[in-house]
């Protein structure tokens, strides 16, 4: 599905501020890059192994310290057939404010057949007067598996206010086997008079959003229920959240949560990340040692 022009993209573009490609495939049991590029404010530190099962784990980086109006990054990401890899930042993505002109970040995913893919990424941190767009596009085999996540959070004001920041807006399209199977596209704009007039509606009183969502040919109603069961528990210890699992047309699901912490909703994605793991490919939890 096409998005009005100028959406996603400057007019006229703008050169691109940081950019990563990283392919990875599987090598005598152990995922390793084939291909890494990075350029300008976009730097990766090497590959780690957490565990035995031979998922490559690389962290991204931005030195720059934080994002700025005009800012275009561009993320490509791809898993050969039967290669797995993790994904995540250093720290959250600081978006500050963009006074005549927005940041954009475009992510492309490719998983082959009997790939994996994970991307967890630190919370995206909205400032004052700030507007990002963010596109996520990803082809995924039909026998491959991607998890991917985000958690949208107000930064801190002079005043002690909150929702100041003028746009995030981010939006995913998953295609399968070249079929559009998901489309998410999340808006939210506090300065617009009717969102500071019912924010307790549409935010439910929250600050914080979280998003994640998973494809697995072996995912069913039966796991998708102890996911969220997994989130029902996440939720009773932090009575401040609120969220929904629900289930997509091809095997996987969407979860969608609101709360004031990040630190409460990146433990609930790592709680449901690390369910999927140890159900699935027997895995362990996710420790994400991003140093």
């Amino acid at each position: 599905m096409d998005m009005p022009k100028g959406v996603f993209l400057h007019d006229p573009p703008h050169e691109e501020t940081g950019v990563l490609e990283l392919g990875v495939e599987l090598s005598a049991g152990k995922s390793i890059a084939t291909r890494q590029y990075n350029t300008r404010a976009m730097k990766i530190i090497r590959p780690h192994y957490l565990d035995d099962s031979g998922q490559v784990y690389y962290i991204i980086v931005n030195p720059g310290g934080g994002y700025v109006g005009g800012d275009v990054y561009r993320i490509e990401a791809s898993v050969g057939e039967g290669a797995s890899m993790l994904l995540t930042d250093q720290s959250a993505t600081k978006v500050y404010r963009t006074p005549g002109d927005f940041v954009v970040q475009n992510i492309n995913f490719n998983v082959a057949a009997g790939g994996v893919l994970e991307y967890i990424p630190d919370q995206l941190i909205m400032y004052r007067e700030a507007d990002f767009r963010q596109q996520i596009t990803a082809e995924v085999s039909s026998e491959g598996s991607l998890f991917f996540s985000d958690i949208i959070t107000p930064g801190w004001s002079p005043d002690g206010g909150q929702f100041l920041y003028e746009q995030a807006l981010l939006r995913n399209e998953v295609t399968m086997d070249g079929e559009l199977v998901l489309v998410d596209n999340l808006r939210i704009n506090p300065l617009a008079a009717e969102f500071g007039q019912d924010k307790d509606f549409f935010m439910a009183g929250r600050t914080h959003v979280a998003t994640a969502i998973c494809f697995d040919p072996d995912i069913n109603d039966e796991l998708i229920e102890e996911i969220r069961n997994v989130v029902k528990e996440n939720l009773h210890e932090e009575q401040r959240m609120m969220g929904a699992v629900t289930a997509l047309d091809r095997p996987g699901f969407m979860l969608r949560a609101l709360g004031n912490r990040t630190e409460e909703l990146l433990a609930l994605i790592l709680a449901v990340a690390g369910k999927l793991r140890g159900e699935l490919r027997g895995q362990g939890p996710i420790n994400l040692r991003q140093y």
